[in-house]
């Protein structure tokens, strides 16, 4: 039988390859989703443990012992998002309600004025009845905003509550501080020589680069953005300004979020809502061109044409956690088949060249 596969043609070889990887895909993703939970857990405690292990080299450079240097870096990490959390978590859920009591009396007078422009002649005109739009328009743009806020809220609710599932993922993340590679080697000691190696590389140094990355890309936006709010008097800064950054997190939701916003400003006021998406366009230019190259580089590489995919995939098949996990994970895979498709075309080329021979 081996003999047999090895004779084919590579392409017919992948195409008989396929349906089994399929099969075994699909098999995987049953199993992951059973224990949903659980790997989410030891998802999110590994993307800590790779982000803190960086802190925790850098003061065992500096001459700190692993033990100590792994407790320093755990309890200053638990003191920051303990003051962050209780300050920035109720302001941001208490100007969203604000925003959502507030904006029925935006869309009311917006309403209002575009009613006495549809009174115009120049409107008149028109085949299209301006008021029937706009009326409908302000009834969808309300009815999301509620949607989201009640959403919303709920998330932040849910997160606060769940203290046990945050303690299980702290404690996961001690584990992995303390004996992480030994855990991931042997996982992937199960994957075949020397895709296992590769792919436990290809991960830890993705997901290191890339997250570390996007929360210091997210941190600088989001504090710009709050800067900037604050000096031109844009209502509801900090929930804009740390929606807007927390989400970039997510290809393209930043840029749909400050969308919405924009929309929701030209209500209250336009001049506001100028200044709110000059703003965002500006500060995303000076991260994505000037910023994220020195911090990324060359880490993802991947067409945004297939950052859209592999959004949408990660998306459907793990809902929140894919959207964060798509992107890195799109390009391990890139990698990983750029190795494969070398090793198909070096394996041809001395097939080719004995056959010669």
């Amino acid at each position: 039988m081996g003999k047999l596969l090895s004779n084919l043609p590579n392409w017919l070889r992948l195409t008989l390859l396929f349906p089994l990887l399929f099969i075994n895909g699909f098999l995987l993703a049953l199993l992951i989703n059973y224990f949903e939970p659980l790997f989410s857990f030891v998802i999110i405690a590994s993307i800590l443990a790779f982000l803190l292990e960086l802190a925790v080299k850098l003061l065992e450079q500096w001459g700190v012992k692993r033990g100590w240097a792994i407790a320093g870096i755990l309890i200053f990490t638990l003191v920051i998002v303990t003051i962050i959390g209780a300050i920035l978590i109720p302001l941001i859920a208490f100007q969203l309600t604000q925003l959502i009591d507030s904006t029925p009396k935006w869309i009311d007078e917006a309403t209002k004025q575009l009613r006495d422009l549809s009174e115009l002649p120049i409107f008149r005109r028109l085949p299209i009845d301006v008021n029937s739009i706009v009326n409908e328009s302000a009834k969808q743009l309300s009815n999301a905003l509620k949607s989201l806020g009640t959403q919303t809220l709920s998330i932040l609710l849910g997160t606060i509550a769940s203290a046990f599932n945050a303690l299980l993922i702290l404690i996961l993340t001690i584990f992995l501080l303390i004996g992480g590679d030994t855990f991931w080697t042997g996982i992937f000691s199960w994957v075949p020589a020397p895709w296992g190696m590769r792919v436990q590389e290809y991960l830890q140094q993705t997901f290191k680069d890339y997250f570390f990355s996007k929360l210091i890309l997210a941190a600088l936006s989001s504090v710009a953005r709050l800067v900037i709010f604050i000096l031109f008097g844009i209502p509801y800064a900090t929930l804009f300004a740390f929606s807007i950054g927390i989400l970039g997190l997510v290809p393209f939701l930043g840029n749909i979020i400050t969308l919405f916003g924009t929309i929701l400003l030209c209500f209250h006021s336009v001049k506001l809502a100028l200044i709110f998406v000059i703003s965002a366009f500006v500060i995303d230019q000076v991260t994505d061109n000037f910023i994220a190259p020195r911090l990324i580089g060359e880490t993802i590489g991947l067409n945004p044409v297939w950052l859209l995919i592999s959004v949408f995939i990660g998306a459907k098949v793990a809902g929140i956690l894919g959207l964060f996990l798509a992107v890195p994970l799109a390009s391990v895979i890139k990698r990983l088949i750029n190795d494969l498709r070398t090793e198909l075309s070096k394996n041809y080329q001395e097939a080719g060249g004995k056959s010669e021979l």
